[in-house]
């Protein structure tokens, strides 16, 4: 019963971290132009969690539990190894007054490494993955990949609808993209809001 209380509570500390995250300042933010990315602590806490996760498989390996230390090994390295390229820039997303360039592939639950660039008038559609990644996408498939958890993601929202008004005006609301005066979260439960 308490591993159910516990995972509440993570869930409730990753939602209030992606509300905290929305309000901050994006890495750079100048003119027309901005930076948002992955906060490097939550990803590098990930990695070391991931890391001592296989560290503890492997001690549960020498204490004969075998099915424990080889779950714990690749639970811990998979964790760290799709976490570790959020350590860098690989995950950023850009926009300026032409449009955004940022990750463009999603590689099992987090983003691969591949990268492209939309015009804004190229925006036709806005959306959120199974794993709760918001991208943005053209008319050919094109999309640009970012999460609640980056740091300054309000900004880019803002930015978003004032550069594509046209995502608010249709008929079906863009899934959890709101346009305010402040930069508010994005909810991930609620995909139909305006």
């Amino acid at each position: 019963m308490h591993h159910v209380f516990i995972s509440n509570v993570a869930a409730l500390l990753v939602r209030l971290s992606g509300q905290f995250f929305a309000y901050l300042a994006p890495r750079h933010l100048e003119g027309e132009s901005g930076i948002i990315r992955p906060e490097r602590w939550t990803a590098a806490m990930t990695v070391l969690i991931g890391l001592a996760f296989a560290v503890a498989g492997v001690a549960a390996l020498f204490a004969s539990q075998i099915a424990l230390g080889l779950g714990a090994i690749l639970i811990g390295l998979a964790c760290a190894a799709f976490m570790a390229p959020s350590l860098t820039d690989i995950h950023s997303v850009h926009w300026s007054a032409e449009g955004v360039e940022g990750p463009c592939r999603l590689f099992g639950p987090t983003l691969g490494i591949k990268r492209t660039e939309i015009r804004w008038g190229e925006v036709v559609r806005v959306g959120n993955t199974i794993t709760d990644y918001c991208f943005i996408e053209t008319t050919d498939g094109r999309r640009v990949y970012w999460s609640y958890l980056y740091r300054g993601y309000g900004a880019f929202t803002d930015v978003l609808m004032t550069r594509c008004p046209w995502l608010e005006d249709s008929n079906e609301p863009p899934p959890q993209i709101e346009r305010s005066e402040q930069y508010l979260p994005i909810d991930p439960t609620d995909r139909h809001s305006k």
